[in-house]
């Protein structure tokens, strides 16, 4: 048999199976019971087959009670009919027990817990009032009226049924209550089996010496069976004080052993009262060992799930004595603290506590002692072994003995130190905000959506001008928007919420102090199901902004109208030289539209050569930005290509731009135009240095030119040459056939005498009819033949005025130009002289000057 057929767990097609079995259960106690009567010839104390069908009453589930209490009473019935005989009697005791049964197990119902029914010694009184007393009593007044017992014998009859059935329910009773849901080969442990087993056999044999040897046996029998209900499980006792209580009315049965007894009906039913002597102080006792040894187990796990939780709990804990000693310590809080445990131990916390937080730490364990507080919290400094400080959060309670004196406290030290130090760095944070925020004039609102409150920051009062006892609300913000403004911010906003996103929002308030423009910006703060729940946003007053924003565009507008009125190309660039900006002269200047010129390096932008033809300029004024105003050198002449193959002589300038702080951001480019201007110099330069009648260079840049030779001949020991050359006859030419003939004959003899000279002599007009010939690394020998070709050749020359043939002649001067002859005014003169002096000789000729010796 297991415990299935007793208990709420079978299965329906086993049903049939457990009602067989308990009816053969039944079947079976029953005739034990009889057997013993049949064999003593005495009613029998013990009737177990009651307390049998009382639990089954109380175990099993309701739907499966009636067909196993019909089985019961089958059972029982027939055990009857086989030992007394065919009577209706046994079918009415049979039903009988089972209304008893009935009584006792629904009450058992009522005051039990199905699964834990004996689990204190108050479920055993419950069980021994209920089914041991009441429902006997109930059944013995039941059984003497169904059977109708005559007057005399009902007393005997009644106490011997209540005796026996309460026997019988205290002795099979709490096994069957208790009896465990496992086979019959598991009831009692693998490891205790045999125990058990001589256990049993050793209470028997007490038992039977007990009862046949020594006086007053049951006292004797009591404290065997105490010693099993100290030494074995619950179940195992109440099993053994079962099989004791049976063995004992079989020895009774037998005659095996005399008890004294009394003729009197008192003296009858007293003789089994030993029984009960036997077994209430035996279930007393087994039930408080249990609680005892629940309790110690109890005890025992919750030591050790303390211990447990002690060392390998994460954070750091600690026993520590009334004194302040570490008593006991975990691994966590060596960890935090820094100081193996034996080291610890021989501290105390007020050794490595830091000492402003050590007043705050003992004035709360005093009020802990004295039983203020149960307990407390906080947060303090600890000195690690290193020297470093550690933040912990410190909670402590107290262990009293039964005298409620101190035993030692319980302290959780959490380590805090990473979030101290995140608390300083948002708090520093916070305070950061809050100062950008006051410094930048930003005040901060937060709505929410679903209760319509407002909650506005002291910036957002005074930006608003709201008093401070006036309550913020949507619709107040809102009348304080000019009215013009009012529908597209509402619409904004209302579109947001719809969309569940953020919004910017920049208007116009109307206020006492005036009129105000004011930036709001506001993020959705979302619920979990995904609506929008609250929106956070900042507002800030844009009215400088706004002024200064109208000021620069006014600027803008007039800058913009200006380069594009003046006659000069602009270029603005970033600070890698890229355009940004151009002005229409530029776009025309250069070929290029804004839009396609910008990012566009400026050296990609212009193609700048030096001569109309020279070579591209690698200038880095246009590579990086210059520290200051910077242009080419005026002299450069520099030619802007264009796209189309357009040419201009240009000149540029490059201007660094600069924040207020000196930070370079760009440059500026001016370009002019001097194709005309660089033409106009050129004249006036070329009009300044050449004789405009014969074009050639005129006394001024001869002059200059000597100078240069005068100088290279000091410095170098270089020999250069001077000739002087003076028309003859020129008057006359001029006087008879005019100014004009004249003009005309200087400026054909000029070109004759040039092509007698090289490309490096110098040939100039000094002034009238007189010439002057620079040759430049030459001595007086080697210009000789030079010279006298070309008074030869003017001499010989014929010029045709108006078809009148005029002949004019020419004489010469040189001298020498050397180091030791270096000075202008001085080799002007001796060239002159020496002119002077071919004259005199007979013109037509030259002259090399000699210097006189004294």
């Amino acid at each position: 048999m297991t415990l299935e057929i007793l208990t709420s767990q079978d299965r329906s097609q086993r049903k049939w199976l457990n009602a067989l079995l308990l009816g053969a259960l039944a079947f079976l106690l029953t005739l034990f019971c009889l057997e013993l009567i049949v064999v003593s010839g005495r009613i029998s104390p013990l009737w177990y087959s009651t307390a049998l069908m009382t639990v089954v009453v109380f175990r099993a589930p309701s739907k499966h009670v009636p067909l196993l209490l019909i089985s019961c009473v089958v059972g029982t019935a027939l055990a009857n009919l086989i030992v007394i005989g065919p009577a209706l009697s046994n079918v009415k005791f049979a039903i009988l027990n089972m209304v008893q049964a009935i009584l006792g197990g629904l009450m058992l119902r009522a005051l039990l817990r199905r699964h834990a029914p004996l689990n204190s010694l108050l479920d055993w009184v419950r069980f021994a009032v209920c089914a041991g007393l009441i429902a006997p009593l109930l059944g013995g007044v039941v059984a003497v009226w169904m059977l109708h017992v005559g007057h005399r014998a009902s007393l005997p009859f009644f106490s011997t049924w209540v005796i026996s059935e309460v026997i019988g329910v205290l002795a099979f009773g709490p096994v069957l209550l208790l009896w465990p849901n496992k086979p019959l080969r598991q009831l009692i442990a693998p490891g205790r089996q045999l125990e058990t087993l001589l256990t049993l056999v050793a209470t028997l044999l007490a038992s039977y010496l007990s009862l046949r040897f020594l006086p007053w046996p049951f006292t004797f029998i009591v404290v065997i069976l105490f010693w099993c209900a100290v030494w074995l499980p619950k179940f195992e006792a109440f099993l053994l004080f079962f099989l004791n209580a049976s063995f004992i009315s079989i020895l009774l049965a037998f005659n095996w052993i005399k008890l004294p007894q009394t003729s009197s009906l008192l003296g009858q039913v007293t003789t089994w009262l030993p029984f009960l002597l036997v077994l209430i102080p035996s279930h007393i006792m087994a039930l408080v060992m249990d609680a005892f040894q629940r309790e110690k187990h109890h005890i025992s796990e919750s030591e050790t799930r303390f211990r447990n939780a002690m060392e390998y709990s994460a954070i750091g804990m600690a026993l520590v004595s009334p004194n302040g000693g570490w008593q006991q310590v975990n691994q966590s809080l060596c960890h935090t603290l820094g100081y193996p445990a034996d080291e610890l131990k021989k501290m105390t916390f007020q050794q490595i506590t830091h000492p402003d937080d050590l007043n705050s730490d003992l004035q709360q364990l005093e009020r802990l002692v004295a039983g203020e507080i149960m307990t407390y919290t906080m947060e303090k400094r600890y000195f690690r072994k290193d020297g470093e400080i550690v933040w912990a959060r410190l909670t402590v309670s107290m262990v009293r003995d039964a005298q409620l004196q101190p035993l030692y406290f319980i302290a959780q030290i959490v380590d805090i130190s990473e979030l101290k130090q995140s608390e300083q760095v948002n708090r520093r944070l916070m305070e950061r905000i809050t100062l950008a925020n006051e410094a930048g004039g930003i005040g901060v609102w937060e709505w929410n959506l679903l209760t319509g409150e407002m909650l506005w920051d002291k910036r957002m009062y005074e930006l608003f001008a709201l008093a401070p006892h006036q309550e913020p609300t949507y619709d107040v913000w809102l009348h304080l928007l000019d009215p013009a403004e009012r529908e597209p911010a509402a619409l904004t906003i209302q579109q947001a919420i719809e969309r569940r996103s953020a919004f910017h929002l920049e208007y116009r308030i109307n206020l006492p102090t005036g009129a105000r423009f004011v930036r709001t910006e506001a993020n959705r703060i979302l619920s979990q199901d995904g609506q929008i729940e609250r929106m956070l946003g900042i507002c800030q007053d844009i009215t400088p902004l706004r002024a200064l924003n109208e000021a620069l565009f006014q600027e803008k507008e007039r800058m913009a109208i200006t380069l594009d009125s003046i006659g000069e190309a602009v270029i603005s660039t970033d600070d890698e030289m890229r355009v940004t900006f151009m002005n229409p002269v530029a776009e025309t200047l250069s070929g290029w539209t804004q839009s396609k010129a910008a990012g566009v390096p400026i050296t990609e932008l212009l193609n700048i050569t030096r001569g109309a033809k020279g070579p591209r300029v690698e200038n880095l004024l246009l590579c990086t930005l210059p520290d200051e105003k910077t242009s080419p050198d005026l002299e450069a002449e520099l030619v802007l290509h264009t796209p189309e193959g357009t040419q201009v002589e240009i000149h540029y300038s490059i201007t660094p731009l600069k924040t207020l702080m000196g930070a370079s951001i760009g440059a500026v480019m001016v370009i002019q135009d001097v194709s005309e201007s660089r033409k106009m110099i050129k004249r006036l330069s070329y009009s300044a240095s050449h004789d405009m009648l014969t074009r050639l260079p005129n006394r001024h840049s001869f002059e200059q030119q000597l100078k240069r030779l005068v100088n290279d001949a000091a410095a170098n020991r270089t020999q250069h040459v001077l000739v002087f050359i003076d028309l003859d006859k020129f008057k006359a030419v001029n006087d008879s056939a005019g100014h004009a003939a004249g003009d005309a004959l200087l400026r054909e003899l000029a070109d004759l005498m040039q092509k007698h000279l090289r490309s490096s002599d110098l040939l100039a007009r000094l002034g009238g009819d007189e010439f002057g010939v620079l040759l430049p690394n030459s001595d007086v020998d080697q210009v000789r033949d030079v010279v006298q070709r070309i008074v030869m050749a003017v001499n010989d020359y014929t010029f045709v005025w108006q078809d009148q043939p005029y002949h004019v002649g020419a004489s010469a001067g040189i001298t020498q130009i050397d180091r030791h002859n270096c000075i202008s005014n001085v080799v002007m003169s001796q060239a002159d002289v020496a002119c002077y002096s071919a004259k005199h000789a007979g013109r037509g000729q030259y002259h090399v000057y000699q210097e006189v010796q004294m």
